[in-house]
């Protein structure tokens, strides 16, 4: 982006008197959407993203799916290729079947730094004897600014190409990959922007029992996504920070009015100071109920230091009294603003708080799980007012674009 480009000069470096001016490291993209092809349920299938995106449908239809996609990417930089496949169940679990022949898969997501053409990372996997996998492809095309600028590199699994424009005629590089691994951890410019932008992305699967239970001190700021170390995170907040947590909870769980970390020799945990009819109460963690937990965590998980680009929450609604999931809704649209959320939900009563256009709608098909936005005919129902989308989801006539 030229105009950060330039608000940075101090930034830049100097060559023989040239100045060169560095690309955005300090930025983290936009998230576009994602690419599915033959993963899991899903044969083919196009996820754009908005600030605020929802994906609604049955249970079993591949609302989990299209997540796991997401944390798959996460996991790749965070674990390396062959870890990230053995926690996912292995290659093999990840291949779409239809007709009962197992498809090779394939992830591409797209992103774009501000004014910048789209850019995108694409990771296809073949099967090889005894269920195992290569990578058969592997690329990635960053773009900055308006001017041309780019990295790129393009790997068959073994051998990797790497080209670099900026500020100047195109570098190669050339590299070899070790079989099975992702060229990821090859080092080119390309790879460090793109382990960037998909350690951006967080999948929350909170586990209420973990985010009560007595916790080890935790060194990192960045939310474990099951909570197992929600006291650490807390504490590493500013005050300012912890009472914005603290207020927002409040609105889900009305009478919270305090929140504080509280150890107990080598571990912590929270406790909650709650308004009652004989004065605040104190509540340890594991003392509160499962909704309240969940709540706060997803709270926390919006709040946390270290603030990814997207966070991904699998049915926000569970375990959260149906009164409160308006003003769950209505704080996770606040902090769209400066962090993309996607949710799964087959909530009806979260769906009349999510604008028709953030909408993603997912069917089973033929074994095959299908995603578009919502059809026409049925935005201009909902524009005129006669009814809601909770109402047509109760009804199951939300219906899809098909053509989409």
């Amino acid at each position: 982006m030229a105009s950060e480009q330039d608000a940075h000069e101090d930034e830049t470096t100097e060559s023989q008197g040239d100045e060169t001016r560095l690309p955005p490291l300090w930025d983290t993209p936009r998230i576009l959407g994602i690419e599915l092809t033959n993963f899991l349920s899903y044969k083919r299938a196009h996820l754009e993203l908005s600030d605020f995106t929802a994906i609604v449908g049955p249970n079993a239809s591949g609302k989990s799916n299209a997540v796991k996609a997401f944390r798959l990417l996460r996991d790749i930089p965070t674990y390396g290729l062959p870890v990230a496949l053995a926690r996912h169940g292995g290659f093999d679990q990840l291949r779409h079947r239809s007709n009962g022949k197992p498809n090779d898969p394939a992830i591409k997501l797209h992103f774009a730094f501000d004014d910048a053409p789209p850019s995108f990372y694409e990771i296809s996997l073949g099967s090889v004897s005894g269920k195992k996998y290569r990578v058969k492809s592997e690329r990635a095309l960053v773009n900055y600014g308006t001017r041309g600028d780019f990295v790129s590199f393009h790997s068959d699994g073994s051998r990797l190409s790497a080209s670099e424009r900026l500020n100047g005629p195109d570098d190669e590089i050339r590299s070899v990959v070790a079989p099975g691994q992702s060229a990821l951890s090859t080092g080119s410019f390309a790879s460090y922007v793109v382990q960037n932008t998909l350690r951006s992305i967080q999948t929350i699967e909170i586990n209420p029992a973990l985010v009560g239970a007595l916790q080890d001190p935790s060194s990192t700021d960045e939310f474990d996504p099951a909570g197992s170390n929600t006291t650490s995170v807390f504490e590493a907040l500013t005050q300012e920070e912890r009472a914005q947590v603290t207020e927002r909870l409040s609105a889900v769980v009305p009478g919270i009015v305090r929140i504080e970390p509280q150890n107990f020799a080598d571990k912590q945990t929270l406790a909650f100071f709650q308004h009652t009819a004989s004065g605040n109460r104190k509540f340890l963690a594991k003392q509160m109920s499962d909704g309240t937990l969940r709540a706060f965590a997803i709270m926390l998980a919006m709040t946390q230091k270290t603030q990814p680009q997207l966070v991904v929450i699998e049915e926000p609604e569970v375990a959260i009294h149906l009164g409160a999931l308006q003003s769950l809704v209505e704080i996770l649209k606040s902090s769209s603003s400066t962090t993309q959320v996607l949710i799964t939900t087959h909530s009806a009563d979260i769906i009349d708080e999510v604008p028709v256009d953030s909408l993603r709608v997912v069917w089973s098909d033929q074994e095959q799980s299908q995603l578009a936005t919502v059809s026409e005919h049925t935005r201009s129902v909902l524009r005129s007012g006669m009814i809601t989308p909770g109402a047509l989801l109760r009804a199951d006539a939300l219906d899809p674009d098909f053509a989409a």
